[in-house]
């Protein structure tokens, strides 16, 4: 679940323990519905962040982590052509997040379509 104040939920799923991406570094497991978590979170703060506000360095890095970090640790798994539409879909999403957060300018007219898991 999402935590309802954007900030607290995007320290959540950068910050837990039980986070996407300690679960994908630590133990090579790709949690669908934690990344579906984590992407909702990202947005969500995107969604709600000032033009202009100071941004602390641990957000900027959690974008710029997730977007460099993801693809890489999740090389080396073996999937069907199928599979990896849905992983080709899931890096894509970090990287317009990622862009998003850098730039200031969305990448979607109406907001982020939801990521399914």
């Amino acid at each position: 679940m999402i935590t309802p104040d954007p900030l607290e939920a995007l320290k959540e799923a950068f910050q837990s323990d039980d986070g996407f991406l300690v679960e994908l570094r630590c133990f090579a497991r790709w949690n669908k519905a934690a990344f579906a978590r984590l992407v909702a979170a990202m947005q969500h703060y995107l969604q709600s962040a000032e033009p202009g506000e100071h941004v602390e360095r641990w957000i900027a890095e959690g974008f710029w982590m997730h977007d460099a970090m993801v693809r890489e640790l999740s090389r080396s798994t073996t999937r069907s052509a199928a599979e990896q539409v849905y992983y080709d879909a899931a890096y894509q999403r970090l990287g317009e997040l990622a862009g998003w957060f850098f730039t200031g300018q969305s990448p979607w007219q109406d907001g982020a379509p939801s990521f399914a898991a």
